[in-house]
């Protein structure tokens, strides 16, 4: 428990933290550091039997890929479109989501309800229509990632709403969007439940998650130099780091998940690494079940309220949905829809 309270803890300090260097802040996303305030409470599934012993999402094409944020601050928009993208080959398509348009939304708009509500019901092109370059990213950033742009990249921090060239890209990609997100499920951290996170995951969906970071382990991946985060105390962490949860799998030393970064495809395995349970349970500041759907169905803004123990999904309070039946291993199983 002393554990998760000091996790808690820095999770709520300022971001970025006091003294933090400029080019440091950049790679800052402090969205990573706060609560959904439009999710639902995920509710907790009965699992009927045993789950499989081994899932990577990677190897039954339910990943997208490896992107790679450079020195921009854009971690939890990164990891959305991570998820998009699983959203997307679940339903048959192969569709590459854009990470710049995520950005470039809820960099603008986060004020007018924070993170979660700027993306919520906004459709998302992909990366085909708006590819993703940190100089253009930077010019969407302001706060602390602008000001460390403005150190790494030499561009002015939230100049973006003045150039009607970016803004007239920017609209060209709202009227473009695919995909969308319709909602969210916020899982239990206080404490964190594996199990619930395996079973989601056996069912081919991706999860959104911030991790307590620490710089030198998170860095010592740097050029596929491995492919486990080496252990830190949840205590050093000065932020959050927001990844996709892509798979877990057993070793000797217990089971591990799998971690979908967007620091490009020199860190850790290609991209990904794996973390021990017992980090993943120390560690795991908020993780989230993204509901979405085709952007072609209408989704009102904000987010319906719900009473207790019925979700917002779509444009209704639906009731929580029912117990999951026995999984069988993949490939061929059914998409998990509750």
């Amino acid at each position: 428990m002393a554990v998760r309270v000091a996790v808690k803890a820095a999770a709520e300090a300022p971001c970025p933290p006091p003294g933090t260097p400029p080019e440091v802040a950049a790679q800052m996303d402090c969205s990573a550091m706060k609560r959904f305030e439009d999710a639902a409470a995920y509710m907790p599934r009965q699992i009927a039997g045993p789950l499989p012993t081994h899932i990577d999402l990677r190897a039954h094409a339910l990943s997208g890929p490896v992107r790679d944020q450079a020195q921009v601050g854009a971690c939890a928009g990164f990891a959305i479109t991570a998820v998009l993208d699983n959203f997307a080959r679940r339903h048959g398509r192969r569709d590459d989501l854009s990470a710049l348009h995520v950005f470039s939304i809820y960099s603008l708009d986060e004020e007018n309800g924070g993170f979660s509500r700027a993306l919520r019901a906004r459709p998302i092109t992909t990366e085909a229509v708006w590819p993703y370059d940190p100089t253009t990213a930077c010019r969407f950033a302001d706060d602390w990632t602008g000001e460390g742009c403005a150190q790494v990249y030499r561009v002015p921090q939230d100049s973006a709403r003045a150039d009607g060239y970016l803004m007239a890209r920017k609209a060209d990609a709202d009227r473009r969007g695919r995909w969308q997100v319709a909602g969210y499920e916020e899982l239990s951290t206080d404490p964190v439940d594996p199990e619930q996170i395996a079973m989601i995951l056996a069912s081919g969906e991706a999860i959104w998650a911030a991790f307590a970071f620490y710089r030198p382990a998170w860095s010592s991946l740097d050029g596929n130099r491995g492919n486990v985060l080496p252990y830190f105390p949840a205590h050093l962490q000065r932020s959050s780091h927001a990844v996709t949860l892509e798979g877990y799998r057993m070793t000797p030393r217990g089971r591990q998940f799998l971690l979908h970064n967007s620091w490009g495809r020199q860190w850790g395995e290609g991209g990904f690494a794996w973390i021990d349970e017992a980090m993943l349970r120390t560690h795991l500041n908020s993780a989230y079940r993204v509901i979405a759907a085709d952007a072609s169905i209408p989704i009102p803004r904000p987010a319906t309220h719900c009473a207790h123990g019925r979700i917002p999904i779509l444009d209704t309070c639906a009731p929580p949905p029912p117990p999951t039946p026995n999984l069988p291993s993949l490939p061929g199983w059914p998409p998990f829809n509750p």
